[in-house]
């Protein structure tokens, strides 16, 4: 009996890892799901799966090729001139392009509390939360068995930076049992240095297509 119990356990592994692997492939499922769950958050509807809306956005939405850096650095120049107009336009663009991104409703946010606008700043805020619980109950992040689950390096380091509050001081790529894990070094808020893993999987896929088109991406 506990021979079939085991040979069970390891049919179930089989097949769990397929799917995933199947998800990596199917971006046109991905797009779908994606659409759909970015309508019901529109209206404000944040009782979804997070984690699966974040994955159908990085494997259906971002893909290879998105490059955010030049609208980030954009942005903060003009929050810092006081544009606060053109930062938020700038921001909600990148919502626009992906409505799971943590990086497009902190921006977003950010801007929203300058102009005062408290209420809309505060649905931002919904989200950031929401997206920071999904990545946070996906684990504890102190080995690669329990890493926590992030879909793109820019989810890693603000759920490191702005969620837990932590300073990245090195990092890692390594594989574990056919997966791929982000291994940092970092400076929790007292200044003590510990290690965190954090499952890249997602990432490490996008790569892998970006190559396979002659498109390199670092999200």
């Amino acid at each position: 009996m506990q021979s079939k119990r085991f040979v069970i356990l390891i049919l179930c592994c089989v097949i769990s890892v397929n799917f995933v692997k199947a998800q990596m492939y199917d971006r046109d499922s991905a797009r779908k799901k994606y659409e759909a769950y970015k309508a019901r958050v529109v209206v404000g509807d944040l009782n979804i799966d997070w984690r699966d809306f974040r994955l159908a956005a990085a494997l259906g939405i971002v893909g290879p090729g998105f490059y955010w850096h030049d609208e980030h650095e954009q942005f903060t120049a003009d929050l810092d001139a006081g544009k606060y107009e053109k930062a938020l336009d700038e921001a909600q663009a990148l919502i626009s392009r992906n409505f799971a991104s943590i990086e497009g409703h902190l921006l977003c946010m950010t801007v929203l509390q300058k102009m005062s606008k408290n209420d809309e700043a505060k649905k931002q805020e919904a989200i950031l939360n929401a997206i920071a619980q999904s990545i946070m109950n996906s684990g504890d992040g102190k080995s690669a068995e329990t890493a926590w689950f992030t879909v793109l390096p820019s989810e890693t380091v603000l759920f490191m930076t702005n969620a837990l509050g932590g300073q990245i001081d090195a990092q890692e790529l390594v594989h574990v049992n056919g997966h791929a894990y982000d291994k940092l070094t970092v400076k929790n808020r007292v200044g003590k240095k510990l290690v965190v893993w954090f499952n890249s999987d997602t990432n490490e896929e996008l790569k892998r297509r970006a190559q396979k088109d002659g498109v390199y991406t670092q999200n």
